[in-house]
């Protein structure tokens, strides 16, 4: 009898409206965390290529036909050494199938440029010269600080996530059931369109990246949830579920009050 009656108890009620509105906050944060992870492995892995670039002496200008055919064997060996660098540091994530799934060229232009990835193409003959090398540890620490970046522009995230989420459970907090009554309302909603406003605001301000202006991050994030924007759909879920309770008696409302 105590069970059931405690599953029909007001709080119960609240309890659950908490776990509703909150979700898709929950599971955005787990998302971001996620996403946040990963990238922290790509720029580790890239500062940890750019280190082994560093070993590898760049090939000597041949001054006759003898040192060129000499050179083309040693700069071979030194593109290979690239590739496997590369290989064994930024596809070796354990997340570059999923993803990415591409070839070492392919992603290798996409990171360094076309131009940049002729060169460690299997049947280039291009030298592996100084300024090809320096080329290749400025674009390795391109690649380094624009994940920085993004990482934190994640954290950002992050924290929006969770001072709505606090936000939210001072909202609900404050009820001990789903009807909103007469003298609460006002103040109710206002709660609620100050999470809304501090949100968007937070998307309008927040940095942007190449491809990832501040509307399509949410896309990219949460793309596989039914949802694009988790706070948003936290505010509109706790509008759905509560009840709004309108008096026209005024003698109702201070008695409320009071």
């Amino acid at each position: 009898m105590s069970n059931t009656s405690s599953e029909r108890s007001p709080q119960y009620f609240v309890d659950s409206l908490q776990q509703y509105v909150l979700a898709p906050l929950s599971a955005a944060t787990h998302l971001v965390n996620q996403e946040r992870k990963e990238v922290n492995v790509e720029q580790e892995a890239f500062e940890k290529f750019r280190e082994r670039l560093g070993g590898i002496d760049p090939a000597p200008t041949p001054p006759d036909r003898a040192m060129r055919i000499t050179g083309r064997a040693s700069t071979t060996n030194q593109v290979n050494r690239v590739r496997t660098a590369y290989r064994e540091t930024v596809l070796s994530i354990p997340h570059y199938d999923d993803a990415y799934g591409e070839s070492l060229v392919e992603h290798f232009a996409n990171e360094f440029g076309a131009a940049v990835a002729v060169n460690i193409r299997p049947e280039s003959s291009m030298s592996f010269t100084l300024p090809y090398k320096n080329t290749l540890e400025a674009r390795a620490t391109q690649a380094i600080r624009k994940r920085e970046e993004f990482i934190r522009i994640l954290e950002t995230e992050i924290q929006s996530l969770e001072s709505a989420r606090a936000d939210l459970l001072e909202v609900s907090a404050a009820l001990d059931t789903t009807i909103i009554p007469e003298w609460h309302r006002e103040s109710f909603t206002e709660q609620l369109d100050t999470v809304a406003e501090r949100r968007q605001q937070t998307i309008q301000e927040r940095g942007s990246l190449p491809k990832i202006d501040h509307h399509s991050l949410c896309a990219y994030l949460y793309e596989d949830k039914p949802w694009t924007y988790p706070v948003l759909t936290a505010v509109a879920r706790t509008r759905e579920v509560v009840s709004l309770e309108y008096s026209t008696n005024p003698e109702t409302t201070s008695s409320a009050r009071g």
